[in-house]
């Protein structure tokens, strides 16, 4: 006998609550009715009759040794009555408030990631301001000190002249 989980579409999580729910075999899951699965969690209107196929086929040796049949694939919805939803299980909602919470956290660090992008991008402005003023400082600060090395340099000359006549002067007074 072939253990529950051998089935096709059983995972390890479903295999588990079939065992709880008394299904151990393949051939059990075969010999059970599509309302008795729906009772498991996770086994809808759409998944029972897939899985006691795949059971069946598991479970029911072939006479001969033909290849497997292919499994049985669901057709696309039809508009049918609407089938009630099976009750949310503690693991959906779990799964589902993961998701969620997964989300609300992409939400926040994105939130943070723009903050920190527009603050740093009012820190570049600033700098720049900053640097644009030390410049224009500088700048200032040289044209007042050409204009004043200018200055210098006429008064320098001024003196080197009075200089030089006051000299040419002496030099008359001593040869007389």
């Amino acid at each position: 006998m072939k253990p529950v989980s051998d089935v096709r579409g059983v995972g390890k999580a479903l295999g588990e609550a079939l065992v709880a729910k008394g299904y151990k075999t393949a051939g059990d899951l075969a010999r059970a009715s599509a309302e008795q699965l729906m009772q498991v969690p996770r086994i809808g209107a759409a998944r029972a009759p897939l899985l006691i196929a795949a059971a069946k086929e598991l479970a029911l040796p072939s006479p001969t040794a033909a290849p497997k049949a292919k499994a049985v694939r669901r057709k696309p919805a039809v508009a049918q009555a609407p089938v009630e939803a099976a009750p949310e299980t503690p693991e959906d909602s779990k799964a589902s408030a993961g998701q969620q919470a997964k989300k609300e956290a992409a939400a926040r660090k994105k939130a943070k990631a723009k903050a920190k992008a527009e603050k740093a991008a009012r820190k570049k402005e600033e700098m720049e301001a900053k640097f644009k003023k030390a410049k224009e400082k500088v700048k200032s600060k040289s044209k007042k000190s050409k204009k004043k090395d200018k200055k210098e340099d006429k008064d320098k000359d001024k003196k080197k002249e009075k200089k030089s006549k006051k000299d040419k002067k002496d030099k008359k007074k001593a040869k007389k």
